[in-house]
């Protein structure tokens, strides 16, 4: 019997062929091979917060399009903590290629939350792979009331970022916000001189800042973050009040100067020239006019109605020879609680009516777009001495 092994050549192919096949397999060589990024990545933009039961927080998550093709994300929140609730500020966004937009979380810490480590999950979603997800994780840390603590007369440092309704950024002190191009800024946005943002110091109670920004940080700790809603009377709004006999008697001859003619009417007064009060949308026609002053007649109908503080007010006479030459003209107010009004220009609130007058409230700072909206500041306690 031989005991030599006799040679058998398809065997060898046969294992040539299967090392060639494992060599070629990926990572066999190279090792490992990356994973692929995701559609979309998030990060929050300041990281966690500390706040107590009750308070009302806001995040910031940028989120970026990590794909060379345009595509969209869907938000959603797939967990909170019970008894907590959290609004988006957008539940789609459209992105360009490698693109990048910032959304913002609000979140009401529930009043009978215990201290501890609590966290929201929010979720992005490729409108274009479904399967591709991105999630970040916003942590809260809610600890007891208690140690140093904000009262009137403390000189306290804060930072904070101002936002409108439509979360707008207006004002900030935190740089990673201010110069983020994907957070969207209002119109008011101004960077800080030579770019240096800084926490904000001042007294609480000192009439240093703005009403509502003053009284809601009363009771904050260090560290404590809080999201203060102000409205325009407790901001920049500058409110005042008048009182409107709901029947009203107007002089028909009265006197102003050229400039005030000019600017009410558009144009140069003339002698006997005719033009409409835009205000009563009465006639008014000029009976003399000098280089110093110009005298208007104020000829309304009987019975006409006009609504110059937006509810129908009616002409109940028009008398050319009352008060001593004069001439009166009686008018009758219908006001109606809720109605939209004006005064002077500047839109107005019925705030009292009764059967002999209506008390209108309104802003003389309508002009400044900042004061005739609810604002919004997320404010982060720096310092307290």
């Amino acid at each position: 019997m031989s005991l030599k092994i006799s040679k058998r050549p398809g065997l060898s192919l046969t294992v040539a062929a299967a090392l060639i096949g494992i060599l070629l397999v990926p990572g066999c060589l190279t090792g490992p091979q990356p994973a692929a990024a995701p559609a979309f990545s998030m990060s929050v933009i300041g990281g966690g917060q500390k706040a107590v039961a009750g308070d009302n927080l806001t995040f910031i998550v940028k989120v970026k399009n990590n794909q060379a093709v345009p595509d969209a994300a869907i938000l959603t929140v797939p967990f909170m903590p019970t008894e907590w609730t959290v609004a988006l500020s957008n539940t789609t966004y459209e992105f360009m290629s490698k693109g990048s937009r910032a959304f913002f979380v609000n979140m009401s810490v529930s009043g009978a939350t215990p201290a501890g480590n609590y966290e929201v999950k929010v979720r992005t979603t490729s409108a274009a792979k479904s399967s591709a997800t991105g999630m970040a994780a916003l942590h809260v840390k809610v600890v007891r009331p208690g140690g140093d603590r904000v009262a009137g007369g403390s000189n306290i440092r804060v930072d904070y970022v101002g936002y409108l309704p439509d979360y707008s950024v207006f004002d900030t002190s935190v740089r990673a916000v201010g110069s983020d191009l994907s957070i969207a800024k209002s119109s008011q946005f101004q960077a800080p001189a030579d770019n240096v943002y800084q926490p904000l110091a001042f007294q609480v109670g000192a009439g240093q800042m703005i009403k509502g920004f003053d009284s809601g940080v009363v009771g904050m700790m260090i560290g404590q973050t809080r999201t203060i809603r102000v409205e325009p009377r407790d901001g920049y709004g500058q409110f005042e009040t008048a009182h409107i006999s709901l029947s009203e008697n107007l002089p028909m001859v009265h006197n102003v100067t050229p400039l005030n003619f000019t600017v009410a009417y558009g144009e140069e007064a003339k002698l006997n020239k005719v033009v409409i009060e835009p205000y009563w949308n009465w006639e008014i026609h000029v009976l003399a006019v000098t280089p110093d002053n110009i005298t208007l007649l104020t000829l309304p109908q009987v019975n006409q109605t006009s609504n110059p503080y937006g509810w129908e007010t009616k002409v109940l006479e028009v008398n050319g020879t009352a008060d001593g030459g004069v001439g009166r003209i009686v008018v009758r107010h219908y006001p109606t609680a809720g109605v939209n009004s004006t005064y002077k220009g500047s839109a107005a609130q019925i705030t009292a009516l009764t059967s002999d007058y209506v008390e209108l409230t309104y802003n003389l700072n309508s002009s400044n777009p900042l004061a005739v909206q609810t604002l919004f500041f997320s404010v982060k306690v720096v310092s307290i001495s």
